[in-house]
């Protein structure tokens, strides 16, 4: 018997052990006793031993986890914790995995809210700032504490996605990446919060950041602003099926400040549109861009600048010297023309004096983390503001502020 056992141990880690019963028997002892490191390598035996039965072995690898929670290890702990549900994805013991890695990561993020508090004063985006780790700190990560703590609450979201911690898992996971800059990955996982969790308390918030993060994530007015309609849209399912943005006068405010600001966007996008085709000697194409920002737009500063450029290219076509743009055969055939070719007419004094008018410009004011985040008309037009205001206050529509136990 010793034989088989040594053959086993040394060449095949999956055995029917007879005694595992036994060995689990004794771990529980142990575990109740607080020697938490001897009844951790016993439950590891266990759960490693894929001939045991599945429910044993489960639980075996669930009190692993529990040995490294309570010993302070939590990176291990959550690791150990992840391999339970890849292993056991539908296990009984899947709801209390997931709640204990929400804990630890709570606790996590307690260093990214003292963050928050110390950069209150800071504009800009709040990019991530390294420091020195404690080699003796077996609670944190040595190294990449937030891309581990992102990590875990993206665990917890995809392994539990109708439990108690879901919702604010990913509410938080799109929050930080917000407040980092990272605007496609909060986009997504704000769209995803508002897509699968509609009874959360968390879903006029996570609606309104990501309304914001859409907008911020096309990179300006110059490219695709697909994700400026999408957001738009997002504002229109607001206004319609959520009263928390007609019964609370703050959140309206800032509904209707990300709506001009994707307005604002798209217009300068279709202004900059036409600039383009004014600009590579395609005047029609540009006269119909500007009508479309005239009629689209209409009573805003892009309209006007919009119907002077207008007029400006219908004078020039009437006075029959269109404009060749920037294309050097163009102008070579425009100047020809103009020296030895028919003489034209002159474009009539009130179409001369039509001015070509400047893209409009605005200051942008330093962004502040700590109040709450605010439209692009009060930053620079097409860029909105790239940072969150406080989140929502602390209750039952915030991720609470976690204390270990």
């Amino acid at each position: 018997e010793r034989a088989v056992q040594f053959r086993h141990a040394v060449y095949d880690s999956s055995y029917q052990d007879p005694k595992a019963q036994e060995k689990m028997t004794e771990a529980d002892r142990l575990f109740a006793e607080g020697r938490y490191s001897q009844a951790r390598k016993i439950y590891k035996k266990l759960a490693d031993n894929q001939g045991n039965p599945t429910d044993l072995a489960e639980r075996a690898r669930f009190f692993q986890a529990e040995c490294r929670f309570h010993e302070g290890h939590y990176p291990e702990a959550v690791d150990t914790y992840h391999r339970l549900l890849l292993d056991f994805p539908a296990g009984a013991y899947r709801r209390d995995a997931c709640n204990r890695m929400y804990q630890i990561a709570d606790y996590w993020l307690n260093d990214f809210r003292d963050e928050l508090a110390r950069r209150k004063d800071e504009s800009g985006i709040l990019y991530w700032r390294p420091r020195w780790p404690n080699p003796f700190d077996r609670t944190r990560p040595a190294i990449d504490q937030e891309g581990r703590l992102l990590e875990t609450l993206n665990n917890i979201w995809v392994q539990d996605i109708s439990g108690p911690y879901a919702d604010k898992a990913m509410f938080w996971c799109g929050y930080i990446n917000f407040v980092r800059g990272n605007f496609q990955e909060a986009d997504h996982c704000f769209s995803q919060l508002v897509k699968f969790h509609k009874d959360s308390p968390l879903l006029p918030h996570a609606l309104l950041y990501a309304v914001q993060a859409k907008n911020a994530a096309t990179g300006g007015p110059d490219y695709d602003i697909r994700r400026a309609a999408e957001a738009l849209h997002l504002i229109h399912m607001a206004e319609t099926s959520l009263p928390e943005f007609t019964q609370d006068p703050q959140l309206s405010e800032r509904l209707r400040r990300a709506k001009q600001a994707i307005r604002q966007q798209q217009a300068e996008h279709d202004l900059r549109t036409a600039e383009y085709y004014e600009r590579t000697g395609h005047p029609g194409s540009a006269v119909f861009y500007y009508e479309l920002v005239r009629r689209r737009y209409a009573g805003t500063r892009y309209a006007d600048l919009a119907t002077q450029r207008k007029e400006h290219l219908l004078a020039l076509a009437q006075a029959g010297r269109p404009a060749p743009g920037n294309d050097p055969w163009a102008i070579l055939q425009a100047k020809w023309k103009e020296w030895f070719g028919d003489p034209q007419p002159a474009v009539t004094p009130a179409s001369s004096q039509v001015p070509a008018p400047t893209a409009p410009t605005q200051s942008a004011p330093p962004l502040n983390p700590s109040s709450p985040p605010t439209s692009a008309t009060e930053t620079k037009p097409g860029v909105p503001n790239p940072l969150p205001g406080d989140l929502p206050d602390h209750g039952a529509s915030v991720p609470p502020s976690g204390k270990m136990p």
